[in-house]
C-alpha cells in the first residue's frame, strides 16, 4: 500500500537545512487538527535550535524543526471547533511546521478573522505572547519603560506598552534602529550595548519597566537588572537557552526588583485579542513584517533572522 508523502525541512548542522519526503498524517488524535502550512514566521526562539545550542524534543535532526509561528488551512480535525478548510493562526505545538503538513493542538490555535494574507496574519501569534507579558505586568499607569533589544518584538512592544498606558519608553540597541522606529512611541533610542547603557545609566533615567527582548542568553537580563529603578521590573521575555542562569542577585535585591517571566498557556484566548488588536489596527502587521521568503529558501530566511540589520524585521516563510 503507497504512502502519501509530503515534503519538510531537516536541520543536518547549524543553520543547514535539507528537503526531504515525509509521511503525510491521516489520524489526528482528539483534539489535534491536520494543517496544511500557508506561512510560517522565523521566531527568535527557534534560532538556538537552528544554531544547534538547543536539541528539539525527539532527538537532532526531526524533520520539521524548529518552526512553530504558523498560519494554514484545516486538512483533518478531531477538536469541535474546527473543520477542513478553516484558515488557521497560531502555534505548532510541536515546533515542527517546516514541512507541507503538521499536526498541531486544537487549543493553540484560532480561525483566521483577519483579512490579510497568510504571510501578514503569522504576526497574531506574536502580538499574542506579548499580550501575555503586559497580563504579567499589570496597569501601566504612566510607568516608564526600557526596551532592550528593538528588533521586531520590541517594536511592537513600543506601541503595545504605549496603548496600555505606559509613560517614557526608551530603546536600547546596538543597532541603528531609528528608521525602523519611526512613528513608533519611542521617547529616546539609545544605540548602546545594553551592558554600556546600563553601566552608564544616571539615576533619574533608570526605567520602572525593563522588558529584556534579546533573550536566549543571560547577558542582557542581567543588565536589564543592572539599569532598573529602584522597586522596578524586568521582563525576561522568551524561551531561554538554558536551564541555569547567571544573575546579579544581590545588587537586584538590594533594589527591590521583581523579575517576571512568563509563557503563554490560554494560546486561544491571547490569538483571539490579538487578532481584535490587529483588526482594529491595520497598519500594524505590515510595518512588522519586511521579509516574505519562498519557503524553499529556508536557509535564507534564517540565516537573515540570526543576523538582524537595519530595516530587517520579522522574517516569514511563503508556501503558496
Amino acid at each position: 500500500m503507497s504512502v502519501d508523502t509530503t515534503w519538510a525541512y531537516r536541520l543536518t548542522a547549524p543553520y543547514r537545512f535539507e528537503r526531504v519526503e515525509v509521511p503525510v498524517p491521516t489520524s489526528p488524535e482528539p483534539g489535534e487538527l491536520i494543517v496544511r502550512l500557508t506561512a510560517g514566521a522565523v521566531c527568535g526562539s527557534d534560532l538556538p535550535f537552528a544554531r544547534g545550542a538547543l536539541v528539539p524534543a525527539g532527538g537532532p535532526g526531526q524533520p520539521g524543526r524548529p518552526m512553530h509561528e504558523v498560519v494554514g488551512v484545516v486538512l483533518a480535525s478531531a477538536h469541535m471547533d474546527f473543520a477542513p478548510g478553516d484558515r488557521v493562526v497560531g502555534w505548532a505545538s510541536n515546533w515542527d511546521a517546516l514541512r507541507g503538513v503538521f499536526v498541531t493542538r486544537g487549543d493553540q490555535v484560532s480561525k483566521v478573522r483577519m483579512e490579510t494574507s497568510d504571510a501578514l496574519a503569522t504576526v497574531a501569534q506574536s502580538v499574542a505572547c506579548l499580550f501575555t507579558v503586559f497580563d504579567r505586568l499589570g496597569p501601566l499607569d504612566g510607568r516608564s519603560v526600557g526596551i532592550v533589544g528593538v528588533g521586531p518584538f520590541g517594536l511592537m512592544t513600543s506601541v503595545l506598552a504605549h496603548d496600555l498606558g505606559a509613560g517614557r519608553i526608551t530603546g536600547i540597541d546596538p543597532l541603528d534602529r531609528r528608521a525602523d522606529a519611526e512613528g513608533l512611541p519611542f521617547d529616546a533610542l539609545v544605540q548602546q550595548n545594553s551592558r554600556v547603557w546600563a553601566a552608564g545609566i544616571a539615576d533619574a533615567d533608570r526605567p520602572d519597566i525593563i522588558i529584556e527582548m534579546v533573550g536566549h542568553q543571560s547577558a542582557t537580563v542581567a543588565d536589564a537588572m543592572n539599569a532598573v529603578a529602584p522597586g522596578g521590573t524586568v521582563v525576561a521575555f522568551g524561551v531561554p537557552d538554558d536551564d541555569w542562569y547567571a544573575l546579579p542577585m544581590r545588587a537586584f535585591f538590594r533594589r527591590g526588583g521583581t523579575l517576571v517571566t512568563g509563557v503563554t498557556t490560554h494560546h486561544r484566548a491571547m490569538l483571539e485579542r490579538a487578532q481584535d488588536y490587529l483588526i482594529a489596527n491595520p497598519e500594524f502587521a505590515p510595518r512588522i513584517v519586511t521579509d516574505v521568503v519562498p519557503i524553499d529558501r529556508v536557509q535564507d530566511a534564517f540565516a537573515a533572522a540570526c543576523q538582524p540589520r537595519p530595516g530587517q524585521r520579522k522574517v516569514v516563510l511563503s508556501v503558496d
